[in-house]
């Protein structure tokens, strides 16, 4: 692990250009939204554009990792932000021009996803470099919150700029903070690391050959395999959630007080970064993981029950804190346990597994919601516990699935290799 080689200025930089980053796409992102629904009002677009802003960059993630490690990370960043600045323009020219169509919405999307397969492992494995292993989970913490406050802001700024600046104007707001960020990064000093016994490379393997050699790195340390499955049934069930959440509030509630519970998640994930940060000093990062995972389980199950305004947002803070403590925690597990000259391939693996079923997920949570659950619910008599209303059957998805992942989660926390992950010898 690095001893540090920079100074925190720069980290705080970084941190900083990928937040204005995050917020451009965000504010971007909301503008592409309500085209889609003006012009097509169909969820398929948007299930297509999920899936557009996911699977390209899953592909591309082993032979990205690979490039990574072999590479200036320094580099990869920037033409990370070059290749999102090539789909931003796609979409800014058909939108100028009156031309947009969903083809073209899709191929800025899949260039996006791509070019975050690259700038994800290239900037997770640069931190490190940057910071020391005990201020590396306070930098982690802030990143989160950064990702969240863009998250929380980007939609308003979105919403209130749409009016008069269309959706041109929110696209063209992208173009400048990836611009921006871009020169930053290229003026930055970004340090390489020190070639390892496991990390040097075989010249006469190729990229896609050498991107092989981040699987068998999991593979051969099992309790980081063993942690990783874990964190892959989570996200599944998780995933499943994120794309019911926004049918399930509008069941019940207004645009406006739905409106309302989703920017109360937003400010849910500054805090959760924060938490996690003070945390750190006194539990370790698996502890946090596990504690997390066994709240968020019970939170799932009330969240099933959920039927105004204020427990809705309530437990969307709630979720949105838990979610965000997890993720740092894991990610600062891995950029321990990894030799630094590895990182951009095992964290890219990682991810990718990690990830794996977030696809399935897009795909069966409409049927799950439209077909199955209603039948279901109406075999198991199940209005006398969730209601008689269109809302029942989706909270009943949401109570299945907290039991489910509380159960996953306390056999998880059974299990000694996840346990002590951290007390992995690497």
């Amino acid at each position: 692990m690095s001893a540090g080689r920079t100074t925190p200025r720069a980290i705080w930089t970084l941190i900083g250009v990928e937040t204005l980053c995050l917020l451009g796409s965000e504010i971007s992102r909301f503008g592409v939204a309500v085209w889609i629904y003006r012009t097509t009002s169909s969820v398929s677009a948007f299930s297509a554009l999920l899936l557009a802003n996911t699977v390209p960059g899953m592909l591309a993630a082993l032979p990205a990792g690979s490039i990574v490690d072999r590479s200036s990370r320094k580099l990869v960043m920037i033409g990370a932000a070059i290749l999102s600045l090539i789909g931003s323009l796609i979409v800014f020219t058909g939108a100028a021009v009156g031309e947009l169509s969903m083809p073209l919405v899709i191929a800025g999307a899949c260039l996006a996803s791509v070019a975050e397969s690259f700038q994800w492992p290239a900037l997770s494995a640069s931190i490190p470099l940057m910071a020391t292993e005990e201020d590396l989970p306070k930098y982690n913490g802030f990143l989160e919150s950064g990702r969240a406050a863009s998250m929380f802001a980007g939609p308003v700024i979105g919403g209130f700029l749409l009016a008069f600046a269309h959706l041109s104007g929110l696209v063209a707001i992208e173009l400048v903070t990836f611009a921006i960020a871009t020169i930053v990064v290229a003026s930055m000093v970004i340090p390489r690391p020190e070639p390892t016994a496991e990390g040097v490379e075989d010249t006469a393997a190729g990229v896609l050959a050498d991107s092989v050699s981040g699987i068998k790195w999991i593979v051969a340390h099992k309790p980081l395999l063993k942690f990783l499955l874990v964190a892959t049934f989570a996200n599944f069930f998780i995933s499943i959630g994120m794309v019911l959440m926004p049918p399930y509030g509008l069941s019940f509630l207004g645009e406006r007080t739905y409106g309302i519970s989703t920017g109360v998640f937003g400010a849910g994930m500054i805090v959760g970064g924060f938490i996690y940060g003070a945390l750190s000093s006194r539990l370790k990062n698996i502890q946090q993981f596990l504690w997390t995972a066994l709240v968020l389980g019970a939170v799932y199950v009330a969240y099933g029950f959920a039927r105004d305004v204020i427990s809705l947002s309530a437990l969307n803070f709630l979720i949105a804190v838990i979610m965000t403590i997890g993720n740092a925690a894991i990610m600062t597990i891995w950029q321990t346990k990894v030799p630094e000259d590895l990182q951009g391939r095992v964290l890219s693996t990682m991810r990718l597994v990690a990830d794996i079923t977030i696809p399935v997920s897009f795909l069966i949570a409409g049927p799950l919601s439209d077909r199955f659950a209603p039948w279901a619910y109406d075999k198991a008599n199940a209005q006398s516990l969730w209601g008689t209303s269109a809302t029942g059957p989706m909270g009943a998805v949401f109570s299945v699935m907290g039991v489910i992942l509380f159960i996953g989660f306390v056999i998880a926390t059974s299990i000694r290799d996840v346990r002590n992950v951290e007390d992995l010898a690497v």
